[in-house]
């Protein structure tokens, strides 16, 4: 089995036992083919979609808006509080943790929106960027030409057991976690 092959198994094994759901697809079409369905099954008529280049790509917005999902693709602040999902992009996956990265220079609050502010956050990731170990990830951000102004780690839907002890999920974030990785690198992307 290739290395990338049991990077993407130990990040699905890994995400899947805190009840996140992972995918891997070779083209950014056939990514929004999958999302498209998945939210589809799950009943979504809405999403807030930040529209990077896996979704620009792949077509995301014709797809949903074709399959009778409403799509807004600006003003996060007014849509997100209501959106039923938010599709978004992260830099990097961490295989040993299940954990998504989110490393911008300027603090993104679109893409955080998207990602926190729904009840199902869709991540796309390129397979290239699933990295092996925290520590690698972590020299990789040291690398970065410039200094990120914002890093965030997702590991599954938001839990919390703060409450009675009790574990629940969505409190601070999202419930459902869907995470598709695209093997497709797209022209002009690192």
């Amino acid at each position: 089995m290739d290395q990338t092959k049991e990077l993407y198994l130990q990040f699905k094994a890994k995400l899947e036992a805190v009840s996140g759901e992972c995918y891997r697809v070779k083209t950014a079409k056939e990514a929004g083919e999958l999302v498209r369905n998945v939210l589809k099954e799950k009943g979504v008529q809405n999403v807030a979609l930040l529209n990077d280049s896996i979704s620009q790509k792949g077509n995301f917005a014709n797809q949903l808006d074709e399959a009778g999902i409403d799509v807004k693709l600006d003003r996060f602040r007014e849509v997100t509080p209501d959106a039923q999902a938010g599709i978004s992009q992260v830099n990097y996956a961490i295989a040993e943790l299940g954990t998504l990265v989110q490393a911008d220079a300027d603090a993104n609050v679109d893409q955080r929106l998207c990602s926190t502010l729904v009840p199902i956050h869709v991540a796309l990731v390129y397979t290239s960027k699933l990295i092996p170990t925290l520590m690698e990830t972590m020299a990789t951000l040291h690398r970065l030409p410039q200094i990120p102004g914002f890093v965030g780690f997702i590991t599954g839907p938001s839990r919390t057991s703060d409450i009675e002890r009790v574990l629940t999920i969505g409190v601070h974030g999202p419930k459902q976690l869907v995470v598709v990785f695209v093997d497709e690198q797209i022209e002009g992307v690192a």
